[in-house]
């Protein structure tokens, strides 16, 4: 056979053998800006969420690089929440994609401080697919100065 023939085939076995990643979930979240500093609370909405597998919500702080996952949260501090369309992970404890999500998130936590630098609202794929990035996104959010 011929080089450009068998080079062909093979990128296409690579192609469609690949797993394919789903498509990103459409995550709002409001309010984000000026949250008052006692009783924040913001509403969330998703939609498109990944059909084996629900997102985890996590306030963090802004990872210091675009486009970076963050690396300062504190989820025994901070809003958190998970959220799935799957009905075992329903079943076990996950807010599901079709009720109402609310988190309340804090303008300080152990090594977090969101009043003074920026905060972000972390979107990422949870437990049952940890090593898939493909979910990862922010939502930066502020709180007013008093």
């Amino acid at each position: 056979m011929n080089k450009k023939v068998i080079t062909a085939l093979a990128l296409g076995l690579v192609v469609f053998s690949a797993p394919f990643a789903e498509a990103k979930a459409t995550v709002t979240a409001t309010p984000t800006k000026n949250l008052p500093q006692k009783g924040a609370v913001v509403n969330f909405k998703l939609s498109k969420l990944p059909a084996k597998n629900g997102v985890y919500i996590e306030e963090c702080m802004a990872p210091a690089t675009k486009g970076a996952a963050p690396t300062v949260c504190d989820s025994d501090q901070t809003a958190q929440a998970w959220v799935s369309s799957v009905k075992a992970d329903i079943a076990q404890g996950a807010t599901s994609a079709a009720g109402k999500i609310t988190m309340k998130p804090v303008p300080y936590f152990a090594k977090g401080d969101c009043i003074h630098t920026t905060c972000v609202f972390f979107i990422t794929n949870d437990h049952n697919a940890a090593n898939d990035k493909s979910q990862d996104q922010t939502i930066p959010f502020t709180f007013s100065a008093k």
